[in-house]
């Protein structure tokens, strides 16, 4: 008795530790962007999603496959079908129930949505026609690599962020339900003279809380900035807010939903007067506002005196450490809050001030460059008020500007959907009250090659550590994703091999 049951228990044990690596063949083309975690009701990691292409066909055709993992890297499901070779991903997303593919073909002239289910089954095809105008700003967005356009509204529906030619350029923001609720469409003023543009900062099961912009033409560097809050149910306009240079100026990064179900804005607050776009920020500020659109509470932490104090610094925080872009906000189970960021500042290119000077100032290069360097953790109360600093050594990073003009904010905003940041992902930990945030770092070791290194800030029992993990990745192409909870997903693709490998890491903590 006592043998079958040592071997029941090392038969479970190898098949678990076997689970834990795997190997995906016959991939004949894969973008690493092309993957994702599918997440449960807890946003716990349950698996994964892999988009591929499998052969390449007669007659231009290609055949592509979606291969479903559960969570310890078990197949749960494979399916393959035939699409033209012009047919690429513009980007994917999960919302719990489904998975979304918007899939664009410029040659003919359309958006295709595909979607699935965790088994991969097939739902009915969601079929969007392009104008010409439409393809050429898409094909501005396709060489970023980033399409801003899908967002999952979990055990919902999608939202689908549309750009519409109308008399100048508008928007269309469409939302799909696989609930079986309504669908709805929030459009900008189809008969207007003003060039608008809408991007969706939070998208929940709330509320879509969206930064619209608009002005008079392309040249324009005057803009007018409106915050919405849309019902995600119907569609309607719950309020909106207009932060203009005459009044409370502010450049809006983060936006949440606090416990009360009250809506949270995060970002950077500036003197009357000031523009937005060109001048320097004064500080941290935090808007708690209600249903009905109405202000419960401000917050304002100032770079010079608030900030300056708790970190110790003499002088302006921002001139000594540089502006810090903020990728997520935490939540603890006892309603602190902690932003989690970087540090970067505007600095001069070499590479790029030579390539003016041998273009005789024609060479359309940008002079300057965004330094990237610390990654840091600012931690505020239930109120909002800022209690603690700190921060965690990284290597620098550089991003050349997309524009000498205007504010390193300015650009830091835009070289973020480029990938220019180290910053990879926050998983949360309801059950333990625990966050991971997550950052990849080239660190430049004297006297041995220099490493990749996964780098992981993990808060647990009111403390911020920090965990490492070299990546073995030479001539493959590699991502880091989340896990099951208390590790990491390794993925490497073997461009010349066609083969996806992955591997679970665990994180050092109990």
């Amino acid at each position: 008795m006592t043998n079958k049951i040592l071997l029941a228990f090392l038969t479970f044990l190898t098949l678990n530790c076997y689970a834990q690596s795997k190997k995906i063949n016959d991939v004949n083309t894969f973008i690493l962007r092309n993957t994702g975690a599918i997440l449960d009701k807890n946003k716990d990691v349950d698996g994964y999603y892999f988009y591929y292409v499998v052969d390449k066909l007669k007659k231009g055709d290609r055949e592509f496959a979606i291969q479903i993992l559960d969570k310890n890297l078990v197949e749960v499901a494979k399916k393959s079908y035939v699409d033209n070779k012009y047919t690429f991903l513009m980007k994917s997303s999960f919302n719990n129930q489904n998975m979304m593919f918007a899939m664009a073909n410029f040659k003919t002239k359309e958006i295709n949505l595909l979607s699935f289910d965790k088994q991969a089954n097939q739902k009915e095809v969601i079929n969007i026609p392009l104008e010409n105008k439409e393809i050429k700003y898409l094909q501005l967005m396709q060489q970023s690599g980033d399409f801003n356009v899908l967002f999952p509204v979990e055990n919902k529906g999608f939202l689908f962020n549309k750009l519409e030619d109308n008399k100048k350029i508008g928007y269309s923001l469409k939302y799909y339900p696989t609930d079986g609720g309504k669908a709805w469409e929030y459009n900008s003023p189809s008969d207007s003279k003003e060039i608008f543009a809408i991007n969706p900062i939070e998208v929940n099961e709330k509320v879509v809380v969206a930064l619209e912009s608009s002005k008079s033409s392309l040249l324009s560097r005057k803009f007018m900035l409106k915050t919405k809050v849309i019902d995600v149910n119907t569609g309607l306009l719950l309020y909106e807010k207009e932060y203009s240079k005459n009044s409370k100026p502010r450049l809006i990064n983060n936006a949440f939903l606090d416990k009360d179900n009250n809506v949270v804005l995060m970002g950077e607050y500036f003197k009357e007067g000031d523009n937005i776009y060109s001048d320097k920020s004064l500080g941290l500020f935090t808007e708690v506002i209600d249903i009905t659109g109405k202000t419960i509470k401000e917050n304002f932490t100032s770079w010079l005196v608030d900030v300056a104090k708790i970190a110790k610094t003499k002088g302006n925080y921002i001139e000594d450490k540089g502006y810090i872009y903020f990728h997520n906000i935490a939540r603890t189970n006892n309603n602190e809050y902690y932003a989690i960021g970087e540090f970067y500042k505007r600095t001069a290119s070499a590479s790029g001030i030579a390539m003016t000077v041998l273009g005789g100032g024609r060479s359309g290069s940008t002079v300057t460059q965004l330094t990237i360097t610390n990654s840091v953790v600012f931690k505020f109360d239930s109120n909002f008020k800022l209690t603690g600093i700190q921060e965690f050594e990284k290597g620098k990073s550089r991003a050349p500007s997309l524009s000498d003009f205007g504010s390193p904010q300015l650009n830091a905003h835009a070289l973020k959907s480029y990938g220019a940041f180290d910053y990879e992902y926050t998983q949360l930990d309801k059950a333990n009250d625990r966050f991971y945030a997550c950052f990849i770092d080239y660190e430049r070791l004297k006297g041995e090659k220099n490493k990749n290194a996964f780098k992981t800030i993990i808060y647990d029992e009111g403390k911020l550590s920090e965990d490492k993990i070299y990546l073995a990745s030479e001539n493959k192409e590699f991502r880091v994703m989340p896990a099951k909870v208390g590790n990491i997903l390794l993925l490497e693709y073997d461009k010349k091999a066609k083969e996806i490998n992955l591997h679970m890491e665990k994180l050092n903590i109990n």
